[in-house]
């Protein structure tokens, strides 16, 4: 099982209103060939953008710095009349987790299970990761199970040494080197 530090990356948060939602949702379907989820469980991705639905009418657009300015420049055509628009890459921090024992450090504090059948890829859940709340995003693999926690900066530190911490009885180890 590997952990690592991802690189930084775009994150943006769209939270709409609810009278005008659908056209928003349109709108970026259009713009960015990526449907917008339906449900606050399931992500959705295309190319180089993964949307989250992480409330009614609220959206997060996450994808590496080179599509952040396409991403950045979309968005700066709206006004506060469609959503508000907020960058929001850096509040948090985005730890991979892979390998065969990755479910088993996860249930190790998270309340929630993650085996293949309850929670399979293009999966996220909002939840607690030993008392830090977290995104868990389970994403497509051929092999192993791959995760990524998007952890509140402010808690990153005291996360992260949980994590090592428990992963180290299942042969954890940490990339130094980062996705």
């Amino acid at each position: 099982m590997i952990l690592s530090e991802c690189a930084p990356r775009c994150l943006i948060q769209l939270s709409g209103w609810p009278d005008n939602f659908g056209s928003i949702c349109e709108r970026i379907t259009t713009h960015l060939a990526v449907r917008v989820p339906v449900d606050c469980l399931t992500a959705r991705a295309h190319e180089d953008v993964t949307v989250f639905r992480v409330g009614p009418t609220r959206l997060w657009f996450v994808c590496d710095d080179s599509c952040g300015r396409r991403l950045r420049d979309f968005f700066a055509s709206f006004d506060a009349m469609d959503a508000v628009v907020t960058e929001i890459d850096h509040s948090r921090t985005v730890i991979r987790v892979c390998g065969p024992e990755a479910r088993t450090l996860l249930n190790r504090g998270l309340p929630i299970d993650v085996e293949n059948t309850t929670f399979p890829e293009h999966v996220f859940v909002q939840s607690v990761i030993h008392h830090v709340p977290v995104l868990l995003h389970r994403l497509p693999s051929q092999a192993d199970p791959i995760f990524e926690i998007y952890v509140p900066r402010e808690y990153a530190v005291t996360f992260w040494e949980w994590l090592v911490e428990a992963a180290a009885p299942l042969a954890g180890r940490v990339d130094r080197e980062g996705v």
